[in-house]
């Protein structure tokens, strides 16, 4: 299995590698030898209990078709009435999970910064940005804070204690699958230049010198764009984009550790007690913005440590703006700061006794002064700006929620401007406009692009039926290496078998997610190219804890129901490109957990089930 180390813990003691593949799910089919028939033979105090009917309502969307009537088949088999219900799109399942029209929903979460944090806390804890599930566990909140202020060589145990509890003491949700990922791309492109964190400005033409003249046309499936504010997008419709339309103080590579290329920062330190985070600042990145032609300019603002104080103060109040969907990531960034002391980079030390002075200029123009405003700032002289983040607890993983789009660095004046009359409490979405409202980015009548972007690509207008981007023209002006390609196209195409033909047929170079059955397709093309690498996104079946269903109301209902799956069956019908895995946090943690019911288990759970209920 390959094997992945959470960014920058190298500075703490003990690091724990990280396995994508999660840690094989044990089915009823791998649970035939003797130890698990002794097991099945144990006495049952309910067993003279009647198995009565049982009426699910299974909610998926359309794109996991295939796996619903696995489940759907399983659950038949074991005697259980399932109703299917398709929602429409990924917008339409959240509405429906939020509201909790559902019993057992086929749901998944992608971690797109690498963190067990990220992997857990939106979805798991009580005030979680993600909980749509309505998990509300004292405890669970509990392991979750514990182990967020742990250092990795002691939060492997935590963090298996609090998915145990999910995952089969309580059984809030039950695994399904991690998916083998395959993204075909036409052969014009360079093929490692096609990774697994995908960054469009990373992508290159074999030819450069088409570089600047042939846009690039790439596909995503969600359509459901709300917003262009980083910390008001949660979803993969929007956050695929905003990742590029804002410049963040770190980057993340292919293989999910932390760098500093085409970030905002030249290099950056951790103090020894692993709870005070520094970032010297480039001084050649700047805002662009679209004028009243759809043309990306460069405004001739710079960005600085004041947008960066500003935007992540905003990124972890939860208050700061209406509908925050990301603040539970930063709830462990205490303050954020401009150094202005240069005694202080000179004291304070990292866990190799450096300096942090000595940390932050290695390979820089030593650091002379320090810029009281980012106007000030001139790294050709040694006078930089420094930003200090402060967790309230030892937080290394903070490093990789810098990463997420998020904490993208926002024009901190442009954006209070256009909000000063903004009221959090009384916002209406259908009347109140505040930045980053996507009906302005859209062609037509509406159309009034009020976008102050940092990142690497611009948005410049979008439809129907695709989003226009373009090069940063303000974006690391002085890196001579910072070639992207000038434009971009990413077309809406919500079915991914229609995605794998527009790639055949030469309309679009890159495909984000097509069908798992299809890999073959794109392997006996000899004009495309297939990039293999193991997926983020963890599947897992999800229960009703609102309330309002009976699944909500006995963890032995939903042990009968987990105990049927089986990952065989699903891998089958994904054909062979699927990984087991054990809760959320899988793709970037192994905890050493494993499920291993046995044969027996849903009539067991099934009799428990109906002995409370009389």
């Amino acid at each position: 299995m390959k094997k992945k180390r959470l960014a920058a813990l190298a500075l703490c003691a003990a690091m724990v590698s990280a396995s994508i593949a999660g840690c094989g799910v044990k089915t009823k089919s791998d649970a035939q030898g003797g130890d698990a028939q002794a097991q099945s033979t144990e006495p049952d105090p309910n067993a003279d209990v009647e198995i009565g009917e049982v009426n699910l309502k299974l909610l998926y969307t359309g794109s996991d078709e295939s796996v619903a009537n696995v489940v759907r088949d399983e659950l038949t088999k074991a005697g259980i009435t399932v109703e299917m219900t398709a929602a429409s799109d990924g917008a339409a399942f959240r509405e429906q999970e939020k509201n909790g029209n559902f019993d057992i929903a086929i749901a998944s979460w992608a971690n797109p910064v690498g963190t067990p944090d990220y992997g857990c806390r939106g979805v798991w804890h009580s005030e979680g940005d993600s909980n749509v599930l309505g998990i509300n566990d004292p405890e669970l909140d509990a392991l979750i804070e514990q182990a967020a202020g742990e250092t990795a060589d002691k939060y492997v145990e935590t963090y298996g204690a609090a998915e145990r509890l999910v995952v089969e003491e309580q059984c809030y949700m039950t695994p399904l699958y991690i998916g083998l990922t395959g993204r075909p791309y036409s052969t014009i492109l360079k093929g490692d230049t096609i990774t697994n964190n995908q960054r469009w400005d990373r992508i290159q033409y074999e030819d450069e010198s088409l570089t600047e003249t042939r846009p690039l046309v790439i596909t995503q499936t969600g359509s459901s764009i709300t917003t262009w504010d980083p910390i008001r997008a949660d979803d993969v419709s929007s956050g695929y984009a905003l990742d590029h339309m804002y410049i963040h103080l770190l980057s993340l590579e292919p293989d999910w550790t932390v760098s500093t290329k085409n970030s905002l920062s030249y290099n950056y330190g951790i103090s020894e007690d692993n709870k005070s985070f520094y970032f010297i600042l480039r001084d050649d990145c700047g805002f662009a913005r679209v004028d009243e032609n759809g043309n990306a300019y460069d405004s001739g603002v710079k960005v600085g440590g004041e947008d960066v104080v500003y935007s992540l103060n905003r990124a972890k109040d939860k208050d700061s703006v209406p509908m925050h969907l990301t603040y539970s990531m930063y709830q462990n960034l205490d303050t954020v700061e401009l150094v202005t002391d240069m005694a202080e980079l000179e004291t304070v030390k990292n866990a190799d006794g450096k300096t942090m002075k000595e940390v932050l200029e290695e390979g820089i123009t030593p650091i002379s002064a320090i810029a009281a405003t980012k106007n000030d700032a001139d790294s050709a002289s040694g006078v930089y700006q420094v930003v200090r983040c402060n967790t309230s607890t030892p937080y290394p993983q903070i490093l990789n929620c810098l990463t997420f789009h998020g904490a993208g660095i926002v024009d901190s004046e442009w954006v209070q401007e256009i909000n000063k009359d903004m009221d959090v409490a009384a916002y209406d979405a259908t009347k109140d406009r505040i930045y980053g409202d996507s009906v302005t980015t859209v062609e037509g009548a509406t159309y009034d692009n009020q976008l102050s972007l940092s990142g690497p690509y611009v948005l410049t207008s979008m439809n129907d039926y695709q989003m226009n981007f373009t090069a940063n023209p303000a974006m690391c002006t002085s890196d001579e290496d910072y070639k992207p390609i000038k434009t971009i196209v990413d077309k809406f195409i919500t079915d991914k078998d229609t995605a794998l033909s527009a790639a055949r047929s030469g309309d679009v170079d890159f495909c984000f997610s097509i069908p798992a059955t299809k890999y073959d397709v794109v392997r006996e093309d000899e004009n495309l190219g297939l990039s293999m690498m193991e997926g983020i996104r963890v599947y897992m079946l999800a229960y009703n804890m609102h309330g309002n269903s009976e699944v909500s109301n006995s963890a032995d209902l939903r042990k009968a129901i987990a105990s049927v799956i089986n990952f065989d069956d699903i891998n089958a019908v994904l054909a062979g490109n699927a990984i087991e895995c054990y809760s959320t946090i899988s793709t970037c943690l192994d905890a050493g957990n494993k499920l291993e019911y046995q044969p027996g288990d849903t009539e067991r759970y099934l009799r428990a089930y109906f002995a409370s209920k009389q």
